[in-house]
């Protein structure tokens, strides 16, 4: 009666990279995503590839950025990768998804292994998700897909990173090059305001003691964990990417 076996059979590239890997289950609150949830592992995950042509290009370029991210935080091969295939990757060239999907699927499972709930390592998978949480919330989660909410999130945290002279602007413009060349958005919409959003990230799930935790490139395939940085640097950042 604690919840039951399952397969997981995914569908979307989102899902197929990112959210059938790792065994978080949660709904969305209006006060914040995620917020309610339980962590609670398939017995097996099974993708198959012809799925996505299913799928709406929009739904392909947004599952991309979670590959993107994961590029970052942890593999640059892998960023480099989509960096070279883009065009095969969003034509869904079969080998070349296959390739893909599987890296992202073992960057995921590697980390998950060493932190299954979350409580150090596993924080470095939510790199541009704090911002980019906080916007869904804002928009009430059906004006952007999660990965293009993400999107602008992790060029924002990029933009904060430069700031804070942590990430060159030479890696900077790498990763808003490959976004924008994937068709994803990198900026915020002009209805809202940098207060609104820093105080909505607040209400993300990652945050400890009052303070944001934030994840913030070092380089390409690396990324650290800051709880140190002022609402000041964050509203810069913010307000930079409108």
């Amino acid at each position: 009666m604690r919840g039951i076996s399952y397969v997981q059979i995914p569908t979307t590239l989102q899902a197929q990279v990112d959210a059938s890997v790792g065994g978080k289950t949660a709904i969305n609150h209006p006060k914040g995503k995620n917020l309610i949830g339980a962590f609670h592992q398939p017995k097996l995950v099974l993708i198959d590839v012809g799925t996505l042509r299913t799928l709406p290009q929009r739904d392909i370029r947004s599952g991309l950025i979670e590959v993107i991210k994961m590029g970052v935080i942890r593999d640059e091969p892998l960023f480099e990768m989509v960096e070279e295939k883009l065009d095969a990757i969003l034509n869904l060239e079969d080998t070349t998804l296959i390739e893909m999907i599987a890296s992202a699927c073992v960057n995921k499972a590697e980390v998950v292994a060493k932190d299954e709930k979350e409580s150090g390592l596993r924080m470095v998978l939510n790199y541009g998700h704090t911002f980019g949480h906080a916007l869904e919330t804002l928009t009430h989660y059906n004006r952007y897909r999660h990965g293009e909410a993400v999107s602008i999130g992790m060029n924002c945290a990029a933009q904060l990173a430069v700031n804070l002279r942590m990430f060159s602007e030479t890696d900077f413009q790498r990763q808003r090059t490959l976004l924008n060349r994937a068709k994803l958005p990198l900026t915020f919409p002009p209805d809202l305001t940098p207060e609104a959003i820093c105080d909505a990230m607040y209400l993300d799930k990652k945050t400890l003691g009052g303070r944001l935790r934030l994840i913030l490139p070092t380089r390409i395939g690396e990324v650290v964990i800051r709880n140190d940085v002022d609402d000041q640097h964050v509203l810069e950042a913010i307000s930079q990417c409108f």
